[in-house]
This record gives C-alpha cells, structure tokens and sequence, in this order.
C-alpha cells in the first residue's frame, strides 16, 4: 500500500513566556483555525491510519483538536524527530522505526523542519506552511528522496 503524509503545521501559536520557546501554546485564532480546519476535514471523510506529532505543547495541542473533530478514535504518538530542530531524514528514519511506511499519516510539527521535509521528499520547491495549514505528499511506490507528489493543500482561512 502506497503512503499518503499529512504534514499539519502546529496553530498560530502565543509569544514564548516565561518557559520560553518549547513552552509555547496555542492562541485563541490558533485554536479557532484549528477548528476550522478540522471540521472541513470531518466533512472530506478524513482520517489518517496513524499520527504522530512534535512533543512541544503547541503541536501536541494542534494534532488533538484535529484529530478530535475529524479522528476522534485515534491519538498522536509523540515523535521526537518532529521537534523544531529535528531533520527530514530523522523523521523518514523514524517513520520507518515506528512501521509508519505505508497507509495514510499525519505528522504535526513546526516550520521550517516540515517545508524542508516535503522538499526533500518531492524533489520540488514546496509551498511555505503557514501556521494551521496542511500539505499533502503521495507516493506511488518506494518512499525515497524525490518520489513523493505535493497533493492538496489546505489552510484555514479556506475551510468554510
């Protein structure tokens, strides 16, 4: 079976307080759009086999409200590799680790880590990920560097 990444960027998210960066939650319009867009994909029949998000409270937030709308029987497993300083190939290396090579994934994280991977794995420039927004990467066969194809694109200003 071929695999199908969701790449969701976390929310717009509050300044760093006193926890700094990887304190970070949600905004109020971060929660909203997240809303938005989870129940467009509610609508779209949407659901993912597996997800996994970034350990920081802000993609950990982003992934249950989806997921909570839209999936509502599945959790995200957290995945250190989709941290903010992780490494497209540490997440390739992870997925295969977690048996996650086939079906439909989500994988919620942060910017610029999520756009570098959806590059590296369609060979092509891919679009920047605003806060809340969604990319699609397919693939036909083997997931290697280049044999993925940009799929849609979702972003919550879109979603009625």
């Amino acid at each position: 079976m071929p695999l199908v990444l969701d790449l969701l960027r976390h929310g717009d998210a509050l300044p760093a307080g006193e926890g700094g960066d990887d304190a970070r939650r949600l905004s109020p319009r971060g929660e909203r759009d997240l809303e938005r867009l989870a129940l467009h994909l509610a609508g779209l029949r949407w659901r993912p086999d597996r997800a996994f998000t970034s350990p920081l409270p802000r993609a950990r937030d982003s992934a249950g409200i989806v997921l909570r709308r839209a999936a509502p029987d599945l959790v995200a497993a957290e995945l250190d590799a989709l941290s903010p300083d992780g490494v497209p190939a540490g997440v390739l290396e992870a997925l295969a680790d977690e048996g996650a090579t086939e079906g439909h994934v989500l994988l919620v994280g942060h910017q610029p880590m999520l756009g570098e991977l959806a590059r590296r794995l369609t060979g092509d420039e891919a679009p920047g990920l605003a806060p809340g927004d969604l990319v699609r990467v397919e693939f036909a066969g083997e997931v290697a560097a280049g044999a993925g194809a940009l799929g849609w694109r979702l972003r919550p200003r879109d979603c009625a």
